[in-house]
């Protein structure tokens, strides 16, 4: 975030001092030395900042100096919305100054009272005093930066525009071939006595990354499967097994999802599949189960046991205690690929468009970078992703010997191939990037929503003819190619409208963010304390509760997402969250909210507000219409 960030902050400092006689400079009248010194702070820091940002997982000291760095930059971007607001209070005075002065001398005193206003406006926001604590820590920053040895290099990389050709279809499976087969003839071969009174069930094993959801979509579409079973469901469970949201995806499999709501009892919904299913051949797939105890999947479990013979079951999961709880009658692993596998995967993807005198020219090289994949199919893909533009043997070369790859956590958790690809991303969209951390794991994310998100958090700036919303198409696009975003659902016109984003590219962008994007889920009546987080982005999950006695350290968030899945949310208790929250840039809400009274007129800076299935409001505040932004 640094390196786009300093360099958009350095750009409207340039513009603001181009122009010393307009209303910004009356602001901060008296500190424009100040003023000066910011500019000249973030420009000796700014060349550094790519080499750092690369370095800062090989030294914790650099990543907490970077960690410094980014408090101020937020601050900074801060200032300029409330320096941008204090600006606009001031023409809004000068305007009634102007009608007031015939008023005035009639009698009237609403001259004195719009200048009265506008300086209540200044003493409020204190910019000069803010600048002058951001250039105190500017200056220490500045001089840490001393005890690191980082090269300066040129930091803005022009983004080219994405064809439409630049989509590739990944899903061809290499190496799985044997697995897939293994588990369809055991699906189509059970006998009776093998079922009992229990269907049999599958389960898929291996860590995230492997390729199980790639599987099980194999088998799931192979006309064996889809002649055999009379019905086929997919269902993607994730984390927290929820019964309620398996049972509507069920049903909204079989063509029943018409004929509930969002508050149908669980019970209901599990009646309803009983009778859809009863004395029916069919094939369920739950893809990617976390859950750890049996009686969680008992309730379900129950249901499906009016099935006539042959009925299965296939799960993917992580965890072989899943397969065990689940009580699977056969468990597949599935191992890391062969470097020979994990090279057809890479070279299947970087190599689209070459010549085969290039291709030959570049495959020893290839091959070594293969290597560094560990056996993981997506890193592989995520890799031949990063590796398209590259055009010659130099470049490739820089690749094999990137420091990144000397990472113990990279080589654990193959992030590595993931850290090149980030950070060969522009840096204006990397921020867009790791924004996806909002989203829950498996969540559906709508492409022109996530666009409005980025553009609420200002990260679609832009000083050229394309429109912003473009802009956000564009880098939208740019994410898409590189395998950052999957699942894609398309219209009728070939255009993406959803997608979903790969585990291990969502646990990286989590790795990422750290506590700067947290998930919260509200089980009881709690004291909610940001203060230790320096969390930025919020998204509340009230599970068995409503609300929280009391909330901390919420002063910096740009983001809040409030979910209740079954209980509602009560907004009359997050009143005292919105009075510290004057920076929030995005206000979302799902399921049912009642009593939606907040002085909404204080959050200025909201760009961003949406309702999800929240039935329980009938009107909006007027104060939503006065919002300026």
């Amino acid at each position: 975030m640094s390196v786009a960030t300093v360099s958009t902050i350095l750009k409207r400092l340039s513009a603001f001092a181009i122009d010393k006689a307009n209303e910004a400079w009356t602001i901060v009248r008296g500190a424009e030395e100040e003023v000066k010194r910011l500019e000249l702070n973030f420009k000796a820091l700014q060349y550094e900042l790519e080499d750092a940002e690369e370095k800062q997982y090989l030294d914790k000291r650099l990543k907490h100096w970077l960690d410094r760095l980014k408090e101020v930059c937020y601050d900074m971007e801060d200032l300029f919305e409330d320096w941008k607001i204090v600006v606009q209070e001031m023409q809004t005075a000068d305007h009634g100054a102007k009608i007031s002065t015939t008023s005035f001398l009639k009698g009237k005193v609403s001259f004195f009272f719009s200048l009265f206003s506008f300086s209540e406006a200044v003493k409020r926001h204190d910019i000069p005093t803010r600048i002058k604590d951001i250039n105190e820590e500017l200056d220490q920053i500045v001089k840490d930066k001393k005890d690191f040895k980082l090269t300066k290099r040129e930091i803005i990389r022009q983004t080219k525009r994405p064809e439409s050709t630049s989509f590739v279809d990944v899903s061809k499976l290499h190496g799985r071939d044997e697995v897939k087969e293994d588990i369809i003839r055991t699906f189509l071969c059970g006998t009776s006595e093998e079922e009992g009174s229990c269907i049999p069930t599958i389960s898929i094993v291996g860590m995230g990354g492997l390729g199980k959801t790639s599987v099980a979509q194999l088998i799931y579409n192979d006309h064996r499967i889809q002649t055999h079973f009379h019905e086929k469901i997919w269902v993607c469970v994730s984390d927290p097994f929820d019964p309620s949201k398996i049972a509507r995806a069920i049903l909204e499999a079989l063509g029943l999802g018409s004929t509930i709501s969002f508050t149908t009892p669980l019970q209901t919904l599990l009646s309803k599949i009983h009778e859809k299913i009863k004395e029916k051949k069919f094939f369920l797939v739950l893809d990617d189960v976390w859950i750890d105890r049996g009686q969680d999947w008992e309730q379900l479990k129950a249901t499906f046991q009016s099935h006539i013979s042959g009925s299965r079951i296939l799960v993917t999961t992580r965890k072989e205690s899943v397969a065990k709880h689940m009580e699977s009658s056969h468990v597949f692993p599935l191992g890391l690929l062969s470097d020979e596998i994990c090279w057809k995967i890479l070279s299947q993807k970087a190599f689209i468009g070459r010549n085969n005198i290039s291709c030959e020219n570049l495959e020893d090289i290839g091959r070594a970078i293969a290597k560094k994949c560990k056996g993981l199919p997506l890193a592989a893909i995520n890799l031949g992703g990063f590796l398209q533009d590259k055009l010659g043997r130099e470049e490739w070369q820089n690749v094999l010997d990137c420091e990144i790859w000397k990472l113990d956590f990279a080589q654990k958790y193959v992030f590595t191939p993931l850290l090149l690809s980030y950070y060969d991303l522009p840096s204006a969209i990397r921020p867009c990037l790791l924004y996806c951390a909002i989203f829950p794991k498996d969540e559906k994310i709508d492409k022109d929503e996530l666009v409005q998100r980025w553009m609420a958090q200002g990260y679609l700036n832009s000083d050229d003819n394309l429109g912003i919303e473009s802009k956000g198409e564009d880098y939208f696009k740019y994410l898409a190619t590189r395998s950052f975003f999957h699942d894609f659902y398309k219209d009728t016109n070939g255009d993406i409208i959803q997608c979903k984003m790969p585990d291990l590219v969502h646990e990286f962008v989590q790795f990422l963010t750290g506590y700067g994007f947290v998930t919260e889920e509200i089980d009881e009546d709690l004291t909610l304390d940001l203060s230790s987080k320096r969390t930025r982005h919020l998204r509340l999950v009230f599970r068995r509760c409503r609300y929280f006695s009391s909330v901390y350290g919420a002063d910096k968030l740009r983001s809040l997402v409030a979910v209740s899945s079954e209980y509602g949310i009560k907004f009359d208790i997050l009143d005292n969250l919105f009075s510290q929250s004057r920076h929030l840039r995005l206000l979302e809400f799902h399921s049912w909210v009642e009593n939606f009274s907040c002085d909404i007129g204080k959050l200025i800076h909201l760009r961003y507000l949406s309702f999800v299935s929240c039935i329980g409001i009938k009107y909006l505040a007027e104060a939503v219409c006065e919002l300026p932004n």
